[in-house]
């Protein structure tokens, strides 16, 4: 598939990619550039949309990594085992620690209300919660992982902020788990290979990967029932062969084969859509059990989606130089690009 431009509205607003033509000013999002360590603004106007320069003075010091809140206002900066809370991503040098973990952080994972963040180290095997995070941060105490070994092939946080989803292959009786509040977590359900988990946007259901049946499996929460499953098959080929619209083709024999499987999953902000990546293709299921995918091959290898304003999702991949963001249109399933640089800039592929 190939990535159109992306069109932007005015700040504080939500991105749009209906090709309006009536508006101009600076972009409503901020992402990470983990290239040069900062956070950077999304600024153009429409059909000339690129990546600005850091807002305000240098941060005191270059970021590790930072995880933006879905509602785009706020994030959280880790720099070796400090956790910082940014509060106003228009002034990232304003920040303040809240927090130090007991090993590298390799992923923080965010509320859908923006709230309440989760923090995952896997050295330290430890996965926390982070609340207050609009008001006043508090950081709880480590979540008992006694029962799943410190191992996790996935988890995810609830859109309220109160359960965190995981899924393990250390037990061979239950796979997936839920917990409440910091709570040990409970056993809700077992699948042989379980792997990316997803909550919906109304948090009753539970999505999972499935990799031994090539499923993504939907668990009705707090039960664990299943209530339906959906085909993760295009994924099996992600070694192998990409899948288009069209169909499946070979994939070019000078592209880097990318994981097999499927890597991450999120639900539109809308909670119409499930999206499913690994490798390089991008699948979109509507939310009907049983129901087909609806499959792109990409020219990237996402590693996970993160949520922005306006029903946005950034597909995370390994960025280098001047290599532009790639963004999805949770709405319509569609890809587009925001290249780095000058609103000059060549961004065709």
């Amino acid at each position: 598939m190939k990535p159109s431009f992306i069109v932007l509205i005015l700040a504080g607003s939500a991105l749009s990619l209906s090709g309006q033509q009536t508006f101009s000013g600076p972009a409503s999002a901020y992402v990470f550039d983990s290239v040069a360590h900062s956070i950077r603004p999304v600024t153009g106007v429409p059909g000339a949309a690129w990546l600005g320069s850091q807002p305000g003075p240098p941060s005191e010091q270059p970021w590790d990594s930072v995880f933006i809140a879905p509602n785009g206002k706020r994030a959280l900066g880790v720099s070796g085992l400090s956790i910082n809370l940014i509060p106003d991503l228009s002034q990232p040098a304003s920040f303040s620690s809240i927090g130090q973990a007991s090993g590298p952080i390799s992923r923080i994972a965010w509320s859908g209300d923006s709230t309440t963040a989760a923090t995952w180290s896997p050295t330290a095997g430890q996965l926390r919660r982070i609340s207050g995070l609009d008001s006043a941060p508090v950081v709880h105490d480590p979540i008992d992982l006694a029962a799943l070994l410190g191992t996790l092939s996935g988890w995810s946080l609830s859109p309220d902020g109160r359960y965190v989803a995981l899924s393990s292959p250390a037990s061979g009786t239950a796979s997936v788990y839920l917990s409440d509040s910091d709570g040990a977590p409970l056993p809700i359900g077992s699948l042989i290979d379980p792997g990316a988990v997803a909550f919906s946007v109304d948090g009753a259901s539970l999505f999972v990967s499935n990799g031994a049946k090539r499923q993504i499996m939907m668990f009705s929460l707090p039960s664990g029932a299943i209530a339906g499953s959906f085909d993760a098959s295009p994924f099996e080929f992600a070694r192998r062969v990409a899948v288009t619209d069209s169909g499946i083709r070979e994939s070019p024999a000078a592209r880097r084969p990318g994981p097999s499987g499927v890597q991450d999953l999120a639900v539109s902000a809308d909670g119409a859509r499930l999206y499913a990546v690994g490798g390089e293709t991008l699948c979109g299921y509507d939310l009907t059990p049983g129901q087909l995918p609806s499959c792109s091959a990409l020219e990237i290898t996402p590693g996970s989606f993160q949520s922005m304003p306006g029903g946005i999702l950034l597909l995370n991949y390994p960025r280098a130089g001047n290599m532009p963001l790639w963004l999805l249109d949770g709405k319509t399933g569609q890809t587009y690009f925001v290249p780095a640089g000058s609103a000059t800039a060549d961004a065709s592929f």
